[in-house]
């Protein structure tokens, strides 16, 4: 038994349970986890919606819990559903259906798509289905289907199997006292009928209000009324039955179990006395004995309380039964395929002294009590007939001994020269050598301390001592063992959900060549393994020190990867954290990626990486665009390489230009490349801009003896930049594009004119 966190973790549990079982019902299992080593593992985390799979390998939700303080630590009282109740109920239908529906076309539509199955087990009449849907949950419907189709269900992992009536027809006997204890039966008169009235056939559906219009009226009246008299129940009213056969059949049903009989009994556990079959499920038909209320009748099992212990034994059983009358519908078109009586396995299981006794206490009534004539038959021998049941008989002759109950005509209890025949044999010890199968094709064998069950047809044999267990082919070599120091199989399977390898606490669970077994332990002794499974959960992956090698491989097939991903996913990617990371790429599986540090990222040379000694040796890096707030170069000078024009423009990368500031540009010489300009832009001028900037011009007059002098003033568009000389270079440019400015403008008139 165990539980699984919502992350998918398993841990192991320890804890009494108790399953509640209601016939058609609701399934709870209740269980107080106490604060074990084992439980301490998760007992602080538990909480709802958590999973837990029982003894039998069900699946279950947590849906309650409580946490109480024992003393210094933690208890835990949780109750749990079956998963499928959890699931069916988590889900719904929101589609209106208005239509008949046969059982298998109903179900189908609640089952498809819920992650379960279903096998309709019996054959059903069609309902006509009104607001089916809705909203409603899965479960919500598959209830109300089970009772408008008059079904019972069981379940086997995630199937459910839907029946007419569940459970069996068995010959199980409880009996006060002998296996059962607290009898209790209730009768409930509060709602007693003896007469029914019904109506069908008619427009409106079930509890419509034409129902006087009802084509199909039938009534039903209960032999019981000649006594208690007439009674009469709510009439049914549904349109949707048509045939005299249910109208009748669910008209009886409401008079017959109106009368509410339960019967509650503690119930003793007989598998511990050998009694395999002797085990009640839901809706079994079985007899309930108890002298004192004069109870000796045939009942049906409607509810089961089971409490196990941490084990899976059973330590309390109980019952509660109704009466054939109260369940009649539940009877069984067919009995169920197990119709023998209980008896020992022989040889697997010795008796307790109790039940040895109570056997002998038995026996000793029967001979002291019985009355019985001798007569001596025809035949010879003696005759011994039972005064009050003719069919009790024994016979003694020379052939041996023989006891009846059917008045001599089989004698299943018998002694003669042939052996004996018994149906159960009750004793402290049987003292043989071999037990031998019916068909003779197989034996088991004692010898001393060991025991051997032996195949006459292949001459295989399993021999089971204090040792250990074997199996031996028919070459007498060992085909499988079970010992203190190896297990052989050709498979290792469970029949619950998990396979468990068990440790003692701090240590491990190792597959190594099993030449080496056992050894002495040590990691070092051993050859290891590989191991093959689907998936690996795990708190950690870890190089086997004990062995030569340092790395830790994960090797996926040739175009595959090694991914991280989260808890039951394949496409949610988690981090991955190393001190380095060697690759030959990387690549990001989102749009951008993003490399975080607190101070800044080096490229350097793979030994000054991979040891941090010496000086770092810095790598190109290679990118189409890059985004920063600075280039700071670690070497005297920055390098730019371009096969075309260094740009510097906007952040869309457009041709709108952006400054570049900086205190000289020198060409390769090293000379300044603008010695006598600010800065130098190469752009297009804007239109008559020259123009504009030469009558913009301060033409200065200078005269010292009347002859007449003109020098630019110190304007910064012509002079140079200290202002105390007219740059040539500036004004030429300014005149020529003034010029080409000029004749644009003639152009333009003379095309005008």
């Amino acid at each position: 038994m165990h539980v699984i966190d919502l992350n998918g973790n398993e841990y192991p549990l320890q804890a009494t349970t108790t399953n509640d079982y209601e016939l058609n019902g609701n399934h709870f299992l209740n269980f107080r986890i106490l604060p074990s080593k084992v439980n301490e593992l998760f007992i602080n985390d538990i909480t709802e919606m958590w999973e837990l799979v029982d003894l039998d390998g069900i699946e279950h939700k947590i849906v309650y819990l409580r946490k109480n303080g024992e003393g210094k630590k933690l208890s835990v009282q949780v109750r749990a559903i079956p998963k499928i109740y959890d699931d069916l109920d988590s889900q719904r239908i929101y589609e209106r259906y208005d239509q008949h529906m046969t059982a298998q076309a109903c179900f189908t539509l609640i089952f498809d798509g819920s992650g379960y199955n279903f096998v309709l087990v019996d054959s059903f009449d069609a309902v006509q289905w009104e607001g089916f849907g809705e909203g409603d949950t899965r479960l919500t419907l598959f209830k109300n289907a089970l009772n408008r189709y008059g079904a019972e269900f069981r379940i086997q992992g995630n199937t459910v199997y839907i029946e007419k009536v569940i459970g069996r027809d068995t010959q199980f006997q409880y009996r006060y006292r002998l296996n059962a204890s607290n009898i209790v039966q209730e009768n409930d008169a509060t709602a007693y009928y003896t007469y029914a009235r019904g109506y069908g056939d008619y427009g409106d559906g079930e509890g419509g209000e034409d129902w006087q219009d009802a084509k199909l009226i039938r009534e039903y009246t209960s032999p019981i009324a000649s006594i208690l008299g007439i009674r009469e129940a709510p009439p049914i009213k549904n349109g949707n039955i048509t045939t005299v056969e249910t109208m009748d059949e669910q008209l009886k049903t409401l008079v017959d179990e109106s009368l509410k009989i339960s019967v509650s009994a503690t119930i003793h556990d007989l598998r511990k006395q050998g009694y395999a079959l002797a085990q009640p499920e839901l809706g079994d038909r079985v007899f309930l004995i108890d002298e004192r209320i004069g109870l000796d009748a045939e009942v049906r099992v409607v509810d089961m309380s089971i409490t196990r212990n941490w084990k899976g034994e059973v330590i309390d059983l109980s019952l509660t039964f109704g009466t054939p009358g109260l369940v009649k519908r539940h009877q069984a078109n067919m009995q169920s395929a197990i119709q023998s009586i209980n008896r020992l396995l022989e040889g697997k299981v010795k008796l307790p002294f109790s039940v040895l006794d109570n056997a002998v206490a038995q026996a000793t009534k029967a001979l002291q009590n019985m009355q019985s004539e001798l007569s001596i038959p025809s035949n010879g021998g003696l005759l011994a007939v039972d005064k009050n049941n003719p069919n009790n008989v024994v016979v003694f002759n020379a052939a041996g001994i023989g006891v009846s109950d059917d008045g001599g005509a089989t004698f299943k209890n018998s002694i003669t020269g042939q052996g004996v025949v018994a149906e159960t044999i009750v004793g402290n010890s049987i003292i043989g050598v071999n037990l031998s199968s019916v068909d003779e094709t197989g034996y088991f064998h004692v010898n001393g301390h060991d025991a051997e069950f032996f195949d006459t047809q292949t001459n295989r044999r399993v021999t089971i001592s204090p040792n250990g267990l074997y199996g031996y082919t028919a070459s007498d070599n060992i085909h499988f063992q079970a010992d203190e120091f190896l297990v052989t199989s050709r498979a290792l399977g469970t029949s619950t959900a998990n396979v468990y390898l068990a440790a003692q606490s701090g240590k491990e669970a190792r597959v190594v060549d099993m030449a080496d077994v056992p050894s002495d332990g040590e990691i070092g002794s051993y050859s290891y393994l590989p191991l093959r499974g689907n998936g690996f959960y795990g708190n950690y992956l870890e190089v086997n020190a004990g062995v030569p090698g340092n790395n830790l491989y994960l090797r996926p097939r040739s175009g595959g990867e090694v991914r991280i991903t989260g808890a039951g996913t394949t496409d949610a990617y988690y981090p991955l954290r190393a001190g380095r990371i060697y690759s030959n790429s990387y690549i990001t599986t989102t749009t951008s990626l993003w490399m975080g540090a607190d101070s800044a990222m080096h490229v350097v040379n793979k030994t000054y990486a991979a040891t941090g000694e010496g000086d770092p040796i810095y790598r190109d890096v290679y990118a189409n665009d890059y985004w920063g707030r600075a280039f700071i170069t670690r070497t005297t000078n920055a390098y730019i390489g371009a096969d075309g024009e260094l740009r510097v423009v906007n952040k869309g990368l457009d041709d709108i230009y952006r400054s570049v500031r900086a205190l000289n540009y020198l060409l390769p010489s090293g000379e300044p490349a603008f010695a006598n300009t600010f800065s130098l832009l190469s752009m297009p001028p804007k239109e008559n801009e020259a123009m504009e900037m030469v009558s913009d011009l301060n033409i200065v007059r200078h005269t010292s003896d009347g002859s007449p002098a003109f020098k630019l003033s110190n304007d910064p568009q012509v002079s140079t930049n200290d202002g105390s000389a007219t740059d040539v270079n500036k004004t030429l440019g300014l005149y020529g594009e003034a010029i080409k400015e000029i004749v644009n403008r003639l152009d333009e008139m003379q095309g005008v004119s």
